[in-house]
């Protein structure tokens, strides 16, 4: 756990944790980072993301790592959902009994990370329910079709990224759906650089967005099918993290990205992209 990017706890035993001392952050912001499969709380973009949440929110981060079973093959890992979301979800009440204050939280999960904030938040709800999940292309395989989509019961304001068609959700049924690149099926990045995927592209925007602007499309793009497109987008709308959220928005957004680092559209270039292809 760190506060204001001091490391004040690091942890993965799960009988450690019951030293920790919530207090230090019972008045403050809490954020709590959940990761996908074959990652942990030292994978790259995890750490960035805490960099970043340091800088604009301030308060504790708390990052949730179960990487000893994130290693395993990924059909183990799906069947070891609910326990591993069990023991999370235990731990986490365990925090709010101690003075984690829910409505001062904020979520983010990725891929199979998504699941486990989103479940989290739907269990702790309506007694604790939180304030903020912002998920990041949640994991398709092994969860459409079989599980609960309703993710806007996990929290206040859920907002979730959608970057990929392969291994991300088909199900948009977040407060806000924003759907990167081409449709949210796939990012023009990938021609440029070998490194991340249309699906690992999701988090480096996510991170990206705190210091880039990402504009979103005031209407979807004709080839995107959009059954809630959301309604009267101000010009130049941006997303990423936003403290007070924007749920007098909702629906399907629609955020091109480019083909290199920051993987952002200039407000020219935007205009190109409407003018040839929206």
């Amino acid at each position: 756990m760190s506060r204001n990017g001091k490391m004040l706890f690091k942890s993965s035993s799960a009988e450690e944790h019951k030293s920790l001392d919530i207090t230090k952050c019972s008045n403050g912001k809490i954020s709590m980072i959940f990761h996908g499969w074959m990652e942990s709380c030292n994978t790259n973009w995890v750490i960035k993301l805490r960099e970043r949440l340091t800088y604009h929110r301030g308060g504790c981060i708390i990052c949730i790592d179960y990487g000893y079973w994130a290693e395993e093959n990924y059909l183990r890992l799906r069947r070891n959902f609910d326990i591993i979301t069990e023991v999370v979800h235990e731990e986490i009440l365990s925090l709010i009994h101690k003075g984690l204050n829910p409505r001062q939280s904020f979520l983010f999960g990725f891929s199979y990370g998504a699941h486990i904030a989103s479940t989290i938040g739907r269990r702790l709800a309506p007694t604790h329910k939180l304030k903020k999940i912002d998920i990041c292309d949640m994991a398709g395989p092994g969860f459409d079709f079989l599980t609960d989509h309703n993710h806007k019961e996990a929290a206040d304001n859920v907002q979730c990224y959608y970057s990929s068609i392969g291994k991300g959700s088909r199900f948009y049924n977040c407060h806000q759906n924003i759907r990167l690149g081409q449709c949210g099926y796939t990012q023009p990045a990938t021609l440029t650089q070998l490194l991340y995927s249309s699906h690992g592209l999701c988090v480096q925007i996510y991170i990206n967005a705190f210091d880039y602007p990402f504009y979103a499309l005031q209407n979807p793009p004709h080839l995107c099918k959009s059954d809630n497109p959301a309604r009267n987008l101000p010009k130049y709308f941006t997303i990423g993290y936003k403290e007070s959220g924007y749920r007098h928005i909702q629906g399907d957004i629609f955020v091109p990205t480019g083909l290199r680092h920051p993987y952002n559209l200039s407000k020219k270039q935007l205009a190109r992209f409407e003018r040839f292809r929206a």
